[in-house]
């Protein structure tokens, strides 16, 4: 008699668990994937700002000293194109991640924000950039919170 009345509540509790972990382990996989996908994006735009301000003849990403007089001599407008490569990283993996959870679209956007604005950290440690670059790393929350916001819309949530 107690097999009856404790089995199925002892498979309930292990079926919840299992899918709460498979609802983790999804944020944890759109948070990868919004990350490599706003990474391309990222990358995609910085080339073709390298496209426009292109190195100096025999300057090669591996030369540190060349790279760094190259950056020390760009117009301030190059720099206007990075902060939009590295927002969009933000927007665009915040959006993908969103619309692979469809749970907690806002928190995984959030996720991908706040990883990217960590290699923004790193990036601005290791390359020289002019001072009004810092106004990126907020920007990097609020790329990411407005894709959310966007996905959420087009899902009709007005909530996470």
């Amino acid at each position: 008699m107690v097999f009856r009345t404790v089995a199925p509540t002892i498979l309930y509790a292990v079926l919840k668990e299992f899918i709460f972990m498979i609802r983790i382990l999804i944020a944890i996989v759109a948070v990868f994937i919004g990350l490599v996908v706003g990474g391309a994006v990222n990358l995609g735009i910085g080339m073709l700002n390298v496209q426009i301000f292109p190195m100096p003849d025999g300057v090669t990403w591996a030369d540190e000293e060349g790279v760094r007089t190259w950056i020390e001599n760009l117009p301030q407008t190059a720099f206007i194109l990075v902060l939009i490569a590295h927002l969009s990283q933000a927007f665009v993996g915040g959006f993908i991640a969103a619309l692979i959870a469809k749970r907690n679209m806002m928190c995984v956007a959030i996720a991908v924000g706040i990883l990217s604005m960590c290699g923004g950290i790193m990036n601005m440690m290791m390359i020289a950039t002019p001072n009004w670059m810092y106004i990126e790393l907020p920007l990097y929350l609020v790329a990411a919170w407005l894709a959310a916001k966007i996905v959420m819309k087009m899902r009709g949530r007005s909530t996470c």
